[in-house]
């Protein structure tokens, strides 16, 4: 749902490490855009392909020890080929090991993409060559341990270098509606540039400044170069507020060429830009683009504010859940301690609950509860910053919740069409499928501690849908789970010791 109550707001970007005329960017409701059908995608460092898989058993327990000499990664697709491919390196990501937090500078947390499933699940990084042609490239993956089922995204993209952009789509590279998209939705192409950013927060209150760097492994993808010494590169900038409703849509354009002096030092250090955002308060999430003029190549990072388990409930008090929206599944503004779900757009027709990790998501949402009552959705303003659409798509919660009153607890699972509950990874309750509401309980013996959470849900056929997730802990009654009452003590959550749960 857009604001009504922005004004015009100017941002200056500014190319550091040489001097640059400012330019004013102007703000604007988002451009309006059907809901798109978003390809499967890999991560890609400059011309690497590095695709995250999971490794599971027969039960679903995660299996941790593969070594990089039992992958094999193949080309598929019509390009496919009997010889694996050669790995370039293996890496094992634990994201609950002390380097596996999100980078934060001065409270803020920088993310690009869908984190969920990445943060919540052990998984490896297999590194091959990417492909020389742009376009989308299909691989099989395989191990060669018995009983191991392996879950990964199953092709990546590779964005254009400026020779082999044709005429014809130079005019796409610059098309305002696409920049809007990417900022306040979804990218409809998948971002290929490395691209960080940090706040700077300004003296005296001023406003903000956002450091935007597009790192030099990406300078093939922009045709930023000893012989091509330009920069010629498009922002936008889409601003949410604390509950996850949007607030204004800026953008702007440096083009200009540079001397051999600043490509050195862009070379060692990245080609940054800092953008000037005025007020007195930095919003709580900006959505981040850079675009290349020529290839129309994106790199997208959020920055955001967590809101605080104190500041959640006295939003909570002011602000109810819409109904008939699914913007009721959560919102894109992070918070402390919430369930966090990966949005993905199906296929119309789809009957089961898909293996996510098998599919790309759009975005990532957060919610203290899991509480969609059986409704009709009759309002299409899908989830700002995440997707447009109301019909036909998935959302795979991740979670972790403290249990300080050891015993039996009954978790009571309703939902239109199919979810799973699975606690600890093991599976609880399963209601997958095309169906209206249906409701199942299940118990399960859980020891003091810290323990994880997964619900997979997928809303079908149109138009009725629901999603609530409630608890008996014991001694006291059925209600709503609100993970936020489990937060784990700060001592727990760093130590990310886990206990366990039995049946």
């Amino acid at each position: 749902m857009y604001s009504h109550h922005w004004q015009p707001r100017v941002i200056l970007p500014v190319v550091c490490l040489a001097p640059l005329l400012l330019h004013q960017l102007r703000a604007q409701a988002p451009p309006p855009a059907d809901a798109q059908d978003t390809p499967f995608v890999l991560h890609i460092n400059a011309r690497e392909a590095v695709i995250e898989v999971v490794a599971t058993d027969q039960h679903n327990n995660p299996v941790n020890d593969l070594k990089q000499d039992e992958f094999q990664v193949f080309d598929a697709g019509k390009h496919a080929d009997k010889t694996p491919r050669q790995m370039l390196s293996m890496r094992m990501i634990d994201p609950h090991s002390p380097n596996g937090a999100d980078a934060s500078d001065n409270g803020f947390r920088i993310s690009s993409g869908a984190v969920c499933a990445l943060n919540a699940t052990t998984h490896y990084q297999l590194a091959i060559q990417a492909a020389p042609e742009p376009g989308y490239h299909d691989v099989l993956v395989k191990t060669t341990r018995p009983k191991v089922r392996l879950s990964y995204r199953k092709r990546y993209y590779i964005g254009p270098t400026p020779d082999q952009v044709h005429a014809r789509d130079r005019r796409a590279a610059t098309e305002d509606v696409a920049l809007g998209e990417a900022a306040c939705w979804h990218a409809s192409t998948p971002a290929t540039l490395a691209v960080t950013a940090r706040p700077l927060l300004a003296q005296g209150g001023g406003g903000t400044r956002y450091m935007v760097t597009v790192k030099s492994d990406s300078f093939p993808d922009i045709g930023f170069s000893e012989s091509n010494l330009h920069v010629g590169l498009d922002f936008g900038m889409c601003t949410f507020d604390a509950t996850g409703a949007f607030v204004q849509y800026l953008h702007s354009t440096v083009d200009r060429p540079v001397d051999a002096a600043f490509f050195a030092k862009a070379k060692q250090k990245g080609l940054s830009n800092v953008l000037e955002l005025p007020g007195v308060h930095p919003p709580d999430l900006a959505r981040l683009v850079v675009r290349d003029r020529v290839t129309g190549n994106l790199g997208v990072v959020d920055v955001s504010r967590p809101v605080s388990l104190a500041a959640q409930g006295d939003q909570a008090k002011a602000i109810k859940r819409p109904i008939g929206s699914v913007r009721s599944f959560g919102v894109i503004t992070p918070r402390e301690n919430d369930f966090c779900g990966d949005v993905y757009e199906l296929s119309s027709g789809a009957a089961q609950l898909p293996d996510f990790w098998n599919l790309d998501p759009v975005g990532s949402i957060y919610t203290d509860k899991l509480e969609v009552w059986d409704q009709d959705i009759n309002q299409a303003d899908g989830i700002p910053g995440v997707t447009h659409t109301n019909l036909w798509f998935g959302v795979d919660y991740y979670g972790e919740f403290y249990i300080s009153k050891p015993g039996e607890y009954a978790f009571e699972l309703q939902a239109d069409d199919g979810a799973r509950l699975e606690i600890d990874h093991q599976s609880l309750v399963d209601l997958d499928g095309l169906h209206p509401v249906l409701v199942k309980t299940a118990k399960v013996t859980l020891t003091e501690g810290l323990h994880t959470i997964h619900v997979p849900y997928f809303q079908g056929t149109p138009t009725r849908l629901a999603m609530v997730l409630q608890v008996k802990p014991p001694g006291e009654g059925m209600r709503v789970f609100n993970i936020t009452e489990f937060a784990p003590p700060k001592s727990e959550s760093a130590s990310g010791t886990k206990a366990k749960a039995s049946r």
